[in-house]
């Protein structure tokens, strides 16, 4: 005679907030976010194509915060040279 059967309790594992991201420039998973809350900043580096680059923060700010603010400028200064080149070649309209 066997004793009951129990249910099997399925663990879920917590979500954490990622240490390491993807870079945009070279597409690895390779870019590291130290931050230096005294002096406000927080300075990204990847570790395939050398990139660096050194973004302000606040206090309560996080890594991927900082990671934030760097994918918005890199791709904020992309956007911004693509618009004007496009500006460039396009005619202008005979009624204006």
């Amino acid at each position: 005679m066997g004793g009951r059967k129990r249910k099997k309790v399925i663990r879920r594992m917590k979500k954490s907030i990622p240490k390491i991201f993807a870079c945009p420039s070279c597409g690895e998973k390779t870019l590291g976010i130290d931050i230096d809350r005294e002096a406000g900043t927080a300075t990204i580096k990847c570790g395939r194509c050398n990139i660096e680059e050194v973004v302000n923060i606040s206090a309560v700010e996080q890594a991927i915060d900082a990671y934030g603010k760097y994918i918005d400028r890199y791709y904020g200064q992309e956007k911004s040279v693509s618009d004007d080149e496009k500006s460039g070649d396009l005619p202008k309209r005979a009624d204006q």
